[in-house]
């Protein structure tokens, strides 16, 4: 599974994982073309596939790599903009091979710390929210946390977590599971992940399973740290605000979502077509595959998928 983000200057950064090798690749053209990937790191055991794959994101100062190896640890990499070299491996979690699932998301902003967070086993091998927080760019991490433990022992145990931060405002997003429901929650740091307030059920309606459905949305934060969040509830598709009723988007599963200033656009898969929605836009076909990424370089919305074991690139100026 390939991940873009894209820096404050519109440059976009791409990683994505082949056997036990992390690549990184960039462009600076808005999408039309990449530079030929390098690899990062070779992490025996790699994790790949269903969304688990190597995580990105970027400071003014630093591009910061992190992926998962099959015992169970988060391994950070990090790229200052002015060595253009990776540093070797530092394990986020502080207890050794915790993070069974394979789990996790990063996320940084100009004038903020990187924050890490995944699914974690640690005390009683029950799954929870963790994270830890970098203000080194990546070199050293905080002692871990836990954000959110599920009254019911475990959350969800194989959806993706989700994390975005701008300036001091850190949100994190999974799904839950409590009585039998299966529905996204969203806990909120405004002190930089220092300290996060409760988690809150996102949307009004829920979702009665008995089984992961392996789908866990996406995050992102408007112009002044507001989140906006998409994700999946049976088979249809929602955005939602905190605090307010969710939306229906369509149908379909693996929705992610990117915002700059006051434009947002999601992409989603629905029978192994991807397809782009601009804000207030229908939604555009740009291509068969799985597992999509968005990003926004100026007014362009740039995105990422897997097909066939290749990596695919479009991009939408709106």
């Amino acid at each position: 599974m390939p991940v873009i983000i894209a820096d404050r200057k519109g440059a976009i950064h791409l990683v994505f994982g082949r056997n036990d090798t992390v690549f990184y690749a960039s462009s600076v053209d808005k999408g039309k073309s990449f530079s030929r990937p390098v690899p990062v790191a070779h992490l025996p055991k790699l994790v790949l596939g269903a969304t688990r794959g190597p995580q990105i994101a970027v400071t003014d100062k630093t591009v910061l790599i992190t992926a998962m190896n099959q015992t169970g640890n988060v391994m950070a990499y990090s790229m200052t903009r002015a060595s253009r070299k990776w540093s070797p491996a530092i394990r986020i979690n502080d207890q050794p091979d915790i993070a069974k699932e394979g789990f996790h998301a990063i996320a940084g902003s100009d004038g903020g710390p990187f924050y890490a967070v995944w699914l974690d086993l640690r005390g009683d091998n029950h799954n929870k929210i963790v994270g830890a927080r970098s203000t080194d760019g990546g070199r050293t991490w905080t002692p871990n946390q836990v954000i959110y433990q599920s009254p019911d022992q475990t959350v969800c145990e194989c959806c993706r977590v989700s994390v975005a931060a701008k300036g001091n405002h850190v949100y994190v997003m999974f799904r839950n599971s409590v009585n039998g429901s299966r529905d996204l929650y969203l806990a909120g740091s405004k002190d930089g992940g220092k300290k996060f307030l409760p988690a809150q059920k996102l949307g009004t309606g829920t979702w009665k399973l008995k089984a992961c459905p392996m789908d866990g949305g996406g995050i992102a934060l408007t112009e002044d740290g507001q989140p906006i969040t998409v994700w999946r509830r049976e088979s249809s598709l929602y955005q939602c605000r905190p605090g307010e009723s969710e939306q229906l988007l369509g149908q379909g599963k693996n929705v992610a979502i990117a915002a700059v200033a006051d434009h947002w656009a999601t992409t989603w898969q629905k029978d192994g077509i991807i397809f782009i929605q601009p804000v207030n836009q229908k939604p555009i076909e740009v291509g068969k595959g799985q597992t999509p990424s968005i990003a926004f370089a100026g007014s362009v919305v740039v995105c990422t998928w897997e097909s066939e074991k290749q990596v695919k690139v479009a991009s939408i100026a709106l």
